[in-house]
């Protein structure tokens, strides 16, 4: 029996702990949830116990750390999952991988002027720059459906990593009102109806009380 534990933080704005916690829900994998509040006075502190970076998610495997849902996700795979995190089929994996990737390192102005908000529902004008951001997370979505998506109804057929990575995405995207084409609609709805991100969606919403001020509006 292994000792897996997951550090997170608030469910409504965490997105990095919402990506390898849906794949350890997805895949059930045993693990303990220790859950921070990130707009606390002893945040940093507590953080200090687990995370060098002081920032979520960490997983603690035993005696192994590993911080960033990333190298997370790809440590479950390997460790887990007999590396099924990703998809089986070669070009598959590839897309995936290239992704994921992408969706971890580019999208700043995406994640900055629509961060992930479990509790927004307003409809947002974008700016030029959130346009391309949301074009391309449209492109990404759609081709992968249609190159892809034979096998199952996620990103690349079966559910894979980057499900996970695209979750937070998803969700900003239909929070905030983007238009978006009819395929990646559908696989946004396929994703946001999943059982696990319904009960991250409700446990978000119990979230209200503890939101600082800055965040309430």
């Amino acid at each position: 029996m292994t000792d897996l534990h997951l550090i997170t933080g608030n469910r409504n704005f965490s997105s990095s702990s919402l990506r390898p916690w849906l794949l350890l829900q997805e895949f059930a994998i045993p693990f303990t949830e220790i859950k921070i509040d990130l707009f606390k006075p002893d945040s940093a502190e507590k953080l200090g116990l687990y995370s060098p970076s002081l920032k979520v998610p960490v997983l603690l495997h035993d005696d192994i750390k590993v911080w960033d849902s990333l190298p997370i996700c790809e440590y479950l795979s390997e460790t887990f999952l007999e590396d099924k995190g990703w998809p089986c089929h070669l070009k598959k994996k590839a897309a995936a991988r290239s992704v994921v990737a992408e969706l971890h390192s580019d999208f700043q102005h995406f994640k900055h002027e629509w961060p992930m908000n479990c509790q927004m529902n307003f409809k947002m004008k974008p700016d030029e720059a959130l346009e391309k951001d949301i074009a391309r997370l449209d492109a990404i979505m759609y081709c992968c459906r249609r190159k892809y998506g034979d096998g199952g109804d996620f990103l690349l057929g079966r559910f894979s990593i980057a499900d996970c990575f695209m979750a937070p995405a998803a969700i900003s995207l239909r929070a905030y009102g983007a238009e978006l084409s009819w395929k990646t609609n559908l696989y946004i709805d396929t994703l946001l109806s999943n059982a696990h991100m319904q009960w991250w969606l409700e446990q978000a919403q119990d979230e209200f009380e503890d939101l600082p001020l800055d965040k309430a509006s």
